[in-house]
């Protein structure tokens, strides 16, 4: 099963996902290890919690089990952006004269990401009980980004056969979900590079996979890894 995922903010979205010089860009993707914590699968949502996210113990907690993969999230359509200055500089900077810390900048430029643009993902299993908890799990809002932009969730169930053999990969995974013994990859391989972890893009790959044609926006068909798992090689 395939539960399709239309997520829509109703303001600015912003992650510094690109740090180029003083401007931190938003690219337009949603990782999944921040869906996890949004849509309330794992125990602890960091940014209300210890500010800082632990993956792989969470996963242990997670209210779905390991039974359901979420998926990274794409835009549907193409974004449109602005840019906007930030400072969080005291008074005191015009009189002082310190050197801190690069990767905590106090100037600089956010290239956000503007209303109007919706992203897609999917929270795949192939366990009927799960598909049913993932139903009633999913709520109508949750809150993505650096400043927690409030977002709609729209949701389509596919019920898809699973085949075996070779497929191109039709929706981004993370680099570390595919299990090794499970999928190998065949090649036309590209990545984006991704905080905490990179994304993979496109691929061939051999293993089990389904085939959904999705429901929210336009666009082709989507191969998707039926055994993909969060963190899979670690």
């Amino acid at each position: 099963y395939a539960v399709e995922c239309e997520l829509t903010p109703q303001d600015s979205l912003y992650y510094a996902s690109r740090e180029a010089g003083e401007t931190f860009s938003t690219r337009p993707f949603l990782m999944h290890t921040a869906l996890y914590y949004a849509f309330g699968f794992f125990p602890s949502r960091f940014r209300t919690a210890e500010q800082s996210p632990s993956y792989v113990e969470h996963r242990g907690g997670s209210v779905l089990g390991s039974e359901a993969y979420v998926h990274p999230a794409t835009a549907i359509d193409q974004p449109r952006y602005q840019t906007r200055r930030f400072a969080v500089k005291r008074d005191s900077f015009r009189t002082e004269s310190t050197r801190g810390s690069g990767n905590f900048k106090e100037t600089g430029h956010q290239k956000m990401i503007e209303p109007g643009v919706s992203f897609r993902t999917f929270i795949t299993t192939t366990d009927t009980e799960t598909l049913d908890r993932v139903r009633e799990a999913v709520p109508p809002h949750i809150r993505i980004g650096k400043k927690m932009t409030s977002t709609r969730v729209n949701t389509h169930v596919h019920e898809v056969p699973v085949h075996s053999g070779t497929f191109s990969l039709g929706h981004p995974i993370s680099d570390l979900d595919y299990p090794e013994d499970t999928y190998e990859l065949q090649g036309n391989i590209h990545w984006e590079r991704m905080a905490p972890v990179d994304l993979l893009t496109e691929a061939e790959l051999d293993g089990r996979h389904g085939t959904v044609e999705p429901h929210f926006g336009e666009g082709d068909t989507v191969s998707l890894p039926a055994d993909a798992a969060f963190l899979a090689r670690r």
